[in-house]
Parts: structure tokens; sequence; C-alpha cells
């Protein structure tokens, strides 16, 4: 069993190490782009005592590995943890205290990096934001790109979710956003950050992944993993915004300018020999720690509908995020719509949802296109759903995400011989 932090796996076999310089404009992304396997870049340009690891979660392999489990058995360890988040320890030092920076020109301290070439930003791309909600005082953990404005100030862009409500229901009261910024972190972490389940502390969650190892210090009234690289203290401004973007999103295609909250960092924390993260924006790691987190969620609610349900998959060519192919045991007509309803009820922001035998391998795409050449009529397994609300991200969808979502269901017809459908081994 590996101990918690990103510095128990960086000497992993699977990762590709850079010794030569590199520089944080435009060149990190070549790297990313070029090579879909963890890379940690051991000399900096300008910046003598970072490290900076990424695509570490590029694969479901990889983030089964991290999480101790096969990847066959990985959407049941994420329910199974869903299901149980424990209380993590709190502790009373962290090696990230040891070096503090009050009101920081942040570039000067951690390798932002710029990624793309058009309109040239410096961005975070894997930075978790802790924050409280002012009622209840529950914790969140969630993952906010953040773009570089200048000194210690970022705009930081907020999806509708959690940290967002704690940001409006302050802005309500005149009050800004007290928040922690923390980077370099365990998978597991990662994993429960791109959660997005309501009510849910991503930090319990992810204590449950780590076998109960989690270890936070209290900064501020925010509980903080002590393993963090590198953590920034500072406030959402609530009567200031600034134009965020545009951006690459995870259906690699340009996100749009939007006004959003600016952060002002107050205090940097850094570890000695800092390890800075990032996730290419559109890469295959963006896709996986945004689609994984919500293959269990998505299992849960069909199996409340169809309880034979065996797995559920977010596509790779669907951005793992708009696609879905869902396995079931099919004990009566109809289950197949049902499960594919229940499945767009789920993840709103899902286009297409496909539901197979669980004789197919729904990881494997070929599987999946022979169910549907060889088990599908259109006109009677393919359900049309018009105008429904689906996701921004999709470039195709109308004003107000508005988009035509449609389920195709599969599944071997009940009044038909099985065999006539069955594959035939040899």
């Amino acid at each position: 069993m590996r101990k918690e932090g990103l510095r128990s796996i960086i000497e992993s076999k699977e990762i590709l190490r850079i010794k030569d310089e590199v520089s944080t404009k435009l060149e990190i992304t070549k790297y990313l782009k070029k090579y879909n396997r963890p890379i940690i870049f051991e000399n900096i340009e300008g910046y003598k005592d970072f490290r900076i690891i990424g695509n570490l979660c590029s694969s479901r392999e990889l983030i089964a590995k991290f999480l101790g489990v096969s990847t066959k058995k990985l959407l049941t360890h994420l329910v199974n943890a869903l299901n149980k988040p424990s209380l993590y320890q709190m502790v009373d030092n962290a090696d990230f205290l040891k070096n503090k920076i009050e009101n920081p020109d942040v570039i000067n301290h951690i390798p932002l990096i710029m990624y793309y070439s058009w309109k040239k930003r410096y961005y975070t791309s894997a930075t978790i934001i802790l924050g409280r909600d002012p009622d209840t005082n529950r914790q969140n953990a969630s993952f906010h790109r953040m773009m570089y404005l200048k000194g210690n100030r970022f705009a930081v862009r907020l999806v509708e979710r959690d940290l967002y409500n704690f940001y409006m229901k302050n802005k309500k009261a005149g009050k800004d956003t007290k928040v922690v910024v923390i980077c370099g972190v365990d998978p597991a972490i990662s994993v429960a950050a791109a959660t997005s389940i309501p009510n849910l502390n991503e930090l319990e969650f992810a204590n449950t992944l780590l076998n109960n190892r989690l270890k936070c210090v209290n900064i501020e009234g925010i509980d903080v993993p002590i393993e963090s690289e590198v953590v920034m203290v500072g406030r959402l401004i609530h009567n200031e915004v600034a134009d965020e973007g545009p951006f690459v999103d995870l259906t690699n295609t340009w996100d749009k300018i939007r006004k959003q909250p600016i952060l002002e960092v107050e205090k940097l924390y850094i570890r000695d020999n800092p390890i800075w993260q990032v996730i290419l924006p559109g890469g295959a790691e963006h896709r996986l720690l945004q689609g994984i987190p919500q293959e269990p969620r998505i299992f849960q609610i069909v199996q409340n509908s169809v309880p034979t349900v065996k797995n559920v998959i977010l596509t790779s060519g669907g951005c793992n995020w708009l696609h879905a192919v869902i396995s079931i045991k099919k004990l009566s007509e109809g289950s197949g719509k049902n499960a594919g309803l229940a499945a767009l009820a789920a993840h709103p922001s899902l286009k297409m949802v496909i539901v197979v035998d669980d004789d197919i391998n729904i990881t494997n795409p070929e599987d999946v296109e022979w169910a549907l050449a060889t088990r599908l009529q259109p006109d009677k397994g393919i359900v049309f759903i018009p105008r429904a609300k689906g996701s921004s991200l999709d470039p195709s969808s109308e004003k107000s995400a508005l988009t035509t979502k449609w389920i195709i269901d599969a599944t071997i017809p009940l009044d038909r011989d099985k065999r006539e459908f069955m594959k035939v081994n040899y």
C-alpha cells in the first residue's frame, strides 16, 4: 500500500522524465500532447526549485492503479467509497507551512503555464479550491481553472455548483468568500474534487479512497491536505469581476469569454523542492477526471430504475461527458429505454446514451458498435428527446444549451431466441 501524496508516485516507472530545460510558454503543452502518459519535467526555465508533473491520470488503468484497484472494479470501488465518506485526521503541522510568502506576485514564485499561442494567457489547470458553505459550514473541494491577471490576482472560472453557490450567498451579504487553493495532490484527492455530488465533503470521500490515511491541517478555518505541494490562501472578491478566457475545454474546442470572480491571493505556501501539477486542457486527463467521477452517480440512479444494471462508462469519443454506454441484464422489455432515461436525468450534460446487454464489453468501442450492427433496429430502438437542456460545452447546442438527446436501446428483444444474437466461440 503506497503512502498518500503526490510524491508517493513520482518514482513510478510509468512516468516519463524530461531532464532538458523547458519553458512554461507553450513548450509544456507540446510534450503533454505528444505523450499520453505521466510526464515530470525536472528543469523549468526560470524556476530552478520546481518540477512540473502532467498527464498523471491520463488513463482509466492509471487511475485505478493509483486507487489500488483493478480497472474492472473501479466503478464499484468509487460507488462504495461515495456511500461511506469518512472523517480525515486533523494534525497541527504540514511541510508546506515552512515557506510562506505574503501578498505574492504569484508568477515570480510559481511556474504558471501558457498553454496556447492564441490569446496568450497564463493559467492554472490543476488547481483545487477549498471553501465552506456560509450557511452550513460544510467544506467543498472542486477543480477550477484560474487565469492569471497580475500580481496576486486571478480570474476564476466558477461553474454553477457548490463553490459558485457559496460565492453567491456571500455576495448577496456583501462579503468576500474565503478560500484555499491547492495544487499538487494525491490522485485520490483529484478524483474526489472532480466529483459533483450534492452535500458531499469531497475530502471525506478522498479519505475513504485513501483507506483513512488523509491528514489535514486547518488554515484560517479551512481543512487543507498536508501533502499539498502549493497552497494559496485568499478570497473571492464579491464586487469585482474580470473577463476570463478563452480557454480550451474538455471538448477540445474553445470555451467562451465570461465575466468571472477575481481571486486575490493573500498568502502563498510552498513545500521544499515543490511539484506544480498541470492538466492539459482538452486532453485525456482532463476528460477522464471530469467524466469518471460522474459514472458512480449515473450508475446509482440508473440502478433505481433498472436494478440489473451492470456497468456505466462515459466514452472517450464523447469527451467523457456527452456520450454514455450502459450494460444491463435485460429481464423485461422497455428496461433499456428506462436505463437511458435515468442516465439522462442523472447527468444532464449527456447527449446520447447507448444501452447494451451485459455480454458486451462497453469499454471496447468495437464491441459496442457490433451490438449496434447486430441487435439494433433503429425504428424500434432509438428515441429522440428534442429541445432538452444539455451541456454548454457542446458547440452544436442552441442558445441556453438546448439540444436533442437520444437513447439507443441495442439490447436483444426478449421474444427472440437469444442464441441468434450471440458471438460464436470457437
